[in-house]
This record gives C-alpha cells, structure tokens and sequence, in this order.
C-alpha cells in the first residue's frame, strides 16, 4: 500500500500501530493508522502500517528506533 506524500513507517498488530501512532503524535508527527478494525481488547485478528507524511518519515523512524531500545527485554517464562 502506498500513498503519495506518505510513507509507511510500520508494520505489525493493529494494537501496536494504535499505540505507536499515539507516540508519534505526541511528538509533533501526524500519523494515520490503516487496517481493518477487526479486534477486541484482548485479541489482534488484522495487520496495521502506521503512515505518516513523507517529509516526517526520518523522525519518525527515528523515534521508533529509540522506543524499540528502551523497551525492556520479555519476562523468562
């Protein structure tokens, strides 16, 4: 999926483009979300790509980037 002026930022679970988008916004980054919205609180069933405007796409990146290495590691099961 492409859109002009936009570029996809990321890939992955409906509920983590929902929440990331949310993150970019906060920051000053318009982000749009697409996907179906065929889930529930407790369970994803679809995709989602989180977009946002071309000339904000290496600051997004950026902040993804940064978030990805603060989350702490999976709890050992």
């Amino acid at each position: 999926m492409s859109i002009k002026g936009w570029e996809v930022v990321f890939k992955g679970e409906r509920l983590h483009a929902d929440l990331l988008a949310a993150v970019l916004d906060a920051n000053g980054i318009r982000a749009e979300v697409f996907g179906d919205t065929a889930y529930t609180y407790a369970i994803n069933f679809t995709d989602a790509r989180v977009l946002v405007p071309d000339d904000q796409a290496a600051k997004a990146q950026e902040l993804i980037r940064e978030a990805q290495t603060e989350l702490p590691s999976a709890p050992e099961v």
